[in-house]
């Protein structure tokens, strides 16, 4: 069975909500379900093991464990094909011995986990680039937004899309054109940070949502994208160059939606290509409107 139980002894420390995210910070790999999306499963399986909270960390996320600090908890890996994706784990503010019978409750819990996962991925990813699809993005975009607006956080939108596109497919065919999309986005998922996200919102044109940053950090982040792509060796493709064009603005008090926010980048964007393409444009700070009296 494979299981991990730990409880806590006068010679450990016990683990802080903190600690517990970190322990599951990975690379990102692909577009990830919210925490949010785990919101039922999570409150079952706290009714049945009676904990105080439940953590769900896939590859590529951080875990969701709620605030506190906890003594004992009992893991058990998330495994879909037989390969390991995540881990969920319960935890308890007190000192607890886990069962045999606890660990196969919670292995039938993390299947259902897997089964919510294998869901959200087909109606929420990209089968070719294994980006988030437009649909899916745009809803993380309007959480976002609607975050920013209670929290007065920072976030910041990229929109890119690459440069001469359709030169590919009229001249090595879709195939080619497949394979340089593939490419292109497993350099960005590798660039990107685990908390931001990424979606494929056209034919060749992509969106990465930057959490907790403004336009100055987000244009560092589409600039080392920028140089990833303009370097990406296109596998069975070599001979195929790719550039790329970035547009970027921040989410601040003059932006008046999402449709704003969006317009706003793809303006930029539009200002690169104009500029002469592989280059990353960033809107100003606008001011916001003047309340007319």
């Amino acid at each position: 069975m494979l299981a991990t139980v730990s409880t806590y002894s006068p010679d450990d420390r016990a683990l802080n909500s903190v600690e517990v995210m970190s322990m599951y910070q990975a690379p990102v790999q692909a577009a990830l379900p919210s925490p949010a999306h785990f919101a039922a499963v999570s409150a079952l399986i706290k009714s049945v093991f009676h904990v105080p909270a439940v953590a769900v960390a896939l590859h590529g996320a951080p875990a969701n464990a709620e605030g506190g600090v906890y003594r004992s908890f009992l893991e058990i890996p998330l495994i879909k094909d037989h390969e390991t994706i995540g881990t969920l784990r319960i935890l308890d503010t007190s000192e607890r011995a886990f069962n045999e019978r606890d660990c196969q409750l919670l292995e039938g819990f993390a299947k259902l986990v897997v089964d919510q996962v294998e869901l959200w991925s087909e109606a929420s990813r990209d089968g070719l680039t294994g980006a988030m699809t437009r649909r899916a993005f745009s809803e993380s975009l309007r959480k976002s937004f609607a975050s920013r607006q209670r929290t007065r956080s920072k976030a910041s939108l990229i929109l890119f899309d690459l440069d001469h596109f359709k030169r590919v497919n009229d001249t090595w065919g879709h195939a080619a054109g497949d394979a340089v999309l593939k490419a292109v986005s497993r350099t960005v998922l590798r660039e990107m940070r685990v908390e931001d996200s990424f979606g494929r919102v056209g034919g060749e044109e992509f969106a990465v949502l930057v959490s907790n940053a403004g336009a100055t950090t987000a244009g560092d982040v589409a600039e080392r994208m920028r140089r990833a792509i303009e370097s990406t060796v296109v596998e069975g493709y070599a001979h195929i160059k790719v550039t790329a064009s970035f547009g970027v603005a921040e989410a601040s008090d003059a932006v008046l939606d999402v449709e704003d926010w969006s317009d706003r980048a793809d303006a930029q964007l539009y200002a690169a290509k104009e500029d002469g393409r592989n280059r990353v444009a960033i809107a100003p700070m606008a001011k916001p409107l003047t309340p007319v009296n």
